[in-house]
């Protein structure tokens, strides 16, 4: 991602504003970009095309405008770290198993299905949401997903974000 900020930063300033090349070519059927500033010209394209909503999602030097209903919420945030093996995601899942409703955000799959399935064998009813498999119960208020999978737009009395270094 670091590389795409700075290509974004050279294209802004080394091109024209009217000027646009998508520099496309196709390689056994598939759309391929020639080099990574084609695809930095085709987003400055694409961000440019949508002016009328008023975000740039090329522009990442702002990320306190990002989600904006979210920020608007009010939440009690606890991060709770210690040593491996210390039972940081057992008290976590306990307190989601607990809750009205809620989310984990695990960031493999593997994760996921394991909450899930813990959810569901202690009669919590628990969707599974990920990238490759989605498997939802009837009447659930709880939500096991991959990271990239969560949806961001809901309300949730407990949310869980384990393995958070690995997000990051």
């Amino acid at each position: 991602m670091g590389s795409l900020i700075f290509l974004r930063k050279l294209t802004h300033f080394s091109t024209p504003r009217g000027l646009v090349n998508l520099e496309f070519c196709c390689v056994s059927g598939d759309s391929k970009f020639r080099t990574p500033l084609a695809m930095c010209r085709f987003f400055r394209q694409l961000s440019d095309s949508t002016r009328a909503m008023k975000f740039d999602f090329t522009d990442l030097t702002r990320p306190h405008t990002w989600y904006p209903k979210a920020r608007r919420k009010r939440r009690n945030i606890i991060l709770h770290v210690g040593p491996t093996n210390s039972g940081k995601t057992y008290h976590a899942l306990k307190q989601l198993e607990s809750s009205c409703s809620g989310i984990y955000c695990g960031p493999l799959r593997l994760l996921a299905w394991e909450v899930a399935k813990r959810l569901n064998k202690a009669k919590v009813p628990c969707d599974l949401i990920t990238g490759q498999e989605r498997e939802e119960v009837d009447g659930a208020k709880h939500k096991s997903v991959t990271v990239e999978m969560a949806d961001v737009n809901s309300d949730y009395a407990c949310a869980v974000v384990d393995e958070i270094q690995v997000h990051v």
